[in-house]
């Protein structure tokens, strides 16, 4: 079901979990951000992808966990995203490894877009040279608009349900690739996905 879409794994109850693994703090930030008027409680008993009862028991969904949790990586230890850096063109391995940076960004979905972006940023190169007016020009290697909506569609459209496997972020020296979990949705397939 999950796969056809008529079910997402993220509403699902998430096993162990009670309002103690919910950040309240970040909550209120969220809701105040919104214009929501009530407390975040209510906003999370208000929403029923959030919190469900079911037999008098609050269930907390994934969503809840993943987009509030104060560590959502207890509950789904793969959702997060690494990044690693290859020096030269190919990834190697063995006695030619050519990783040269190799980082992990956890926590919530909100975090980890935040922590990928700032390290990514530092990781494009920029050339600088004299512009026809006389002044310098700064241009990066990469547009900050492609790199940023691939790493916030790598999270925000991964299959949280795949649980053995993370978001890859592999840069090269002339290109960047990006894995996420999951397949393409519905009818769209790489041959009409235009």
């Amino acid at each position: 079901m999950y796969a056809k879409g008529g079910l997402y794994f993220e509403d699902a109850p998430v096993r162990n979990a009670t309002l103690d693994d919910i950040d309240l703090d970040f909550v209120e930030s969220y809701i105040e951000k919104i214009g929501y008027g009530r407390s975040a409680l209510e906003y999370l008993r208000s929403n029923k992808d959030f919190i469900t009862t079911r037999n008098g028991q609050e269930e907390i969904s994934g969503a809840a966990i993943l987009l509030f949790g104060k560590n959502p990586q207890r509950f789904f230890q793969r959702a997060r995203v690494r990044f690693i850096r290859y020096e030269g063109t190919e990834a190697k391995f063995g006695t030619e490894m050519n990783v040269v940076k190799d980082v992990v960004f956890n926590g919530k979905i909100l975090d980890m877009v935040r922590k990928s972006t700032e390290f990514v940023k530092g990781q494009i190169k920029e050339h600088s040279f004299l512009g026809q007016d006389g002044r310098f020009v700064t241009i990066p290697e990469l547009p900050k608009f492609c790199w940023t909506e691939l790493i916030v569609n790598a999270i925000g459209h991964r299959d949280y349900s795949i649980a053995r496997t993370d978001i890859q972020f592999k840069m090269f020296d002339d290109h960047l690739t990006v894995e996420s979990p999951g397949m393409l949705p519905g009818l769209v397939r790489t041959s009409n996905i235009r």
